[in-house]
């Protein structure tokens, strides 16, 4: 199943085939993603499969709103992920370490699942060479 994640300030679109044609699924992510405190709104398709989040950064991180996907074993094989280098909105002076966490929590969840589903994939291809080897 693979996903595409999408990014920008204060907003984040989630691809998932699975979700096609899955409107009770796509309904209890929206549940799930409206109960985070600082999510503004959330539109799922059936149709598209897509997932789109609006959100206030400064209230909740994108690596939470990650996590409820996450929980539902949505992000096994992530093609694209939260762009770092996205330019936040300018933000007061006192606000700004909380978008070095943002960027900082965003980054770090990217990588992990990243490294992940590489273990993962690496790990695979190791059993079918030694299925060969063993079984001819």
């Amino acid at each position: 199943m693979d996903c595409f994640i999408h990014q920008t300030h204060g907003r984040m679109r989630v691809r998932i085939a699975s979700l096609k044609g899955n409107l009770p699924f796509c309904r209890t992510l929206v549940r799930d993603l409206s109960a985070l405190p600082g999510v503004q709104r959330v539109a799922a398709s059936e149709v598209s499969g897509s997932v789109v989040v609006y959100y206030n950064p400064t209230v909740v991180p994108s690596s939470s709103i990650l996590r409820v996907f996450q929980r539902r074993k949505l992000l096994a094989n992530v093609i694209a992920f939260p762009n770092a280098s996205a330019r936040p909105l300018p933000v007061a002076l006192s606000r700004k370490p909380q978008v070095d966490d943002w960027v900082n929590e965003t980054v770090s969840f990217a990588s992990r699942t990243i490294m992940k589903t590489l273990l993962e994939a690496a790990l695979q291809k190791t059993g079918r060479i030694l299925l060969k080897k063993i079984l001819p």
